[in-house]
């Protein structure tokens, strides 16, 4: 994945990378001389995928974004395989609530519940993977809003297939809505979901959500539903 940073959205880009296994884009953009200030676009540019922020430069007053990489599993006879993937996630918004998937017991967190997406297949844009993956996973059909944000988290753990990996997840997330909501069905039959449903917009601070969905539940989801600017 590339990752580009523009000053302005007609201007060339001041910052242009590779992102790095284990590197997390904020960093790397701040080790340029640039913060970001919102996403302005996520597609497949010569059979790569390009994310695009509107930036601005850093100032004294800023501090470089910390580091992360949390080791949930280590052996002293296996080395990990390194591997980073580029997965699409959406925050899907209809007049049913939130759509949320439960974790099924082939992932890491069984009976969690979190955002409908998966990982980006060869030649895949974005927006297609994830219209793709909450189908799948929730039979639903939405409509894309906006680029929310790009999120990154590195670890080593085990995969569903049991291989030990140093992996590292790039998430291109969405906000998006569906205007004609059905009872969710998991079309995915044996895979990472075990079920889906919509969730009431009051009530999804009362589920087990994993970190990262309710990240970022807590930082878009009222936003996206009463039509507040994310900027």
């Amino acid at each position: 994945m590339r990752v580009i940073g523009v000053t302005s959205p007609l201007r060339a880009p001041v910052a242009d990378f590779v992102v790095r296994h284990g590197a997390h884009p904020r960093v790397t953009m701040f080790d340029h001389g640039y913060v970001p200030l919102r996403p302005l676009a996520a597609a497949m540019q010569d059979d790569d995928i390009v994310f695009t922020w509107l930036v601005r430069e850093v100032h004294e007053a800023d501090h470089r974004p910390p580091e992360r990489h949390t080791v949930y599993v280590s052996s002293p006879s296996e080395t990990p395989a390194r591997y980073q993937r580029v997965g699409a996630y959406a925050l899907v918004l209809s007049d049913r609530g939130i759509l949320g998937t439960v974790n099924s017991t082939a992932t890491p967190a069984p009976g969690t519940w979190s955002l409908p997406g998966g990982g980006v297949d060869p030649g895949e844009s974005p927006s297609e993977a994830v219209l793709r993956e909450v189908f799948e996973e929730t039979g639903q059909e939405v409509v894309i809003d906006r680029v929310l944000t790009l999120e990154s988290e590195h670890w080593v753990g085990r995969s569903m297939s049991g291989r030990l990996e140093d992996f590292h997840a790039l998430r291109v997330v969405y906000g998006a809505t569906c205007k004609a909501p059905s009872d969710p069905v998991v079309h995915d039959i044996g895979g990472s979901t075990l079920e889906a449903g919509w969730v009431p917009t009051r009530a999804w601070r009362s589920l087990h959500w994993t970190n990262s969905s309710r990240t970022l539940l807590s930082q878009y989801a009222r936003k996206l539903s009463s039509g507040q600017s994310l900027k």
